[in-house]
């Protein structure tokens, strides 16, 4: 189990992954592919120019033109495709990717048996070496990939090669891929293992634990962007828990707590749990995109319902910008004041213990 720290919470890593860390992963999974489909392509292209030049000069690597050629064209098409396919289409990242992957090893298996006969093929070795490497995919489709691909490279063996060549590719290329699996197998797993790792702290830093709604951090970085996310208008719910120190000490923080837990929940209810935000101890923040102020409104009052369902009251304040001059620290101030001064009449009200307040 790989162990690590973030500001002092432990995120535990088991030694495999699974299927629903694997969903977690994905996208961030194809956007890696994505980027080393590019860069492989583009080396490869490169080394297939040179090898066309030098068969000009070469009587043992002009037989070879016709495929480096087609290797050539071949691979600046996938590297063109891979720069025009968007990096959340995952699907056709991973066609691309295992397409990638066999256009390699069909090209060393093709130079190494049918090109060179007479001589012992040592490009596949390589490639099968290498080539899943650069890729990351669960492990069961690499390797399917691998056989394939080796038993590819078998045929070929027997069919084109020199008799005195062939138990030694076909012995060599068995090996080599069972090495491969092996290497790539671990290797999967551990560089799976950190992109998780990596996912989870990314959460640990931007979420708020105690009610899984979104925290201050993710919040100031999150102030810069919303202005170019809507195209009519932001709105701001500014929510505060009413009577929450009053339960703390007359109940203890587990009392508080919960109610803190079921503000939150009322709030990701009626916005959804992307644009929430615990911005204080008992300060929560809401944007909401091109929604007019009836309709924001609308979700508070559900928030609210919801939330007193559960014996929960809160305070809350509603302030809206039209687009494009969207001031959110502004914005904030405004849902903030109306947020007092409702705060201000639920304390006025006979029977309810007031608490200091700004004015």
């Amino acid at each position: 189990m790989v162990i690590l720290r973030n500001g002092g919470v432990r995120v535990g890593i088991k030694s495999h992954i699974t299927d629903e860390q694997w969903e977690r992963i994905r996208p961030s999974i194809a956007r890696e592919n994505r980027r080393s489909i590019i860069i492989v392509t583009a080396a490869f292209s490169i080394m297939m120019v040179l090898m066309l030049l030098m068969s000009f000069f070469s009587s043992m690597m002009s037989r070879a033109r016709i495929l480096y050629l087609i290797s050539l064209m071949l691979s600046l098409l996938l590297c063109f495709v891979a720069v025009r396919v968007k990096p959340s289409d995952e699907r056709k990242i991973g066609f691309l990717t295992y397409v990638t992957i066999s256009c390699l090893l069909v090209y060393s298996t093709v130079l190494g048996t049918r090109l060179n006969a007479d001589l012992v093929a040592t490009a596949f070795p390589a490639f099968v070496l290498a080539s899943p490497l650069l890729f990351t995919d669960r492990r069961r489709r690499i390797i399917l990939c691998i056989l394939i691909n080796t038993a590819f490279f078998v045929c070929m063996s027997l069919i084109f090669d020199n008799p005195a060549f062939v138990v030694d590719d076909i012995v060599n290329s068995c090996l080599f891929s069972a090495v491969s699996i092996g290497i790539n197998s671990y290797m999967l797993n551990v560089k799976l293992q950190q992109e998780y790792a990596q996912l989870k702290l990314a959460e640990l830093s931007e979420k708020d634990l105690l009610t899984g709604v979104r925290n201050r951090n993710s919040y100031e970085q999150a102030l810069s962007e919303y202005p170019l996310r809507c195209k009519r208008s932001l709105g701001c719910v500014y929510a505060d828990l009413n009577g929450l120190h009053e339960l703390n000490e007359r109940s203890g923080h587990e009392a508080g707590d919960r109610m803190l837990k079921c503000l939150s929940a009322a709030l990701r209810e009626a916005f959804g749990k992307e644009d929430t935000y615990r911005i204080g101890g008992d300060e929560f923040v809401v944007f909401a995109c091109d929604l007019d102020e009836g309709q924001i409104r609308s979700k508070v009052e559900e928030a609210r319902r919801l939330a007193e369902g559960s014996s929960c009251h809160a305070s809350f304040g509603v302030a809206v910008s039209e687009a494009p001059n969207i001031d959110v620290a502004e914005l904030t101030r405004r849902a903030e004041r109306q947020m007092y001064g409702e705060k201000r009449r639920y304390y006025n009200q006979p029977g309810v213990e007031r608490r200091g307040m700004r004015d």
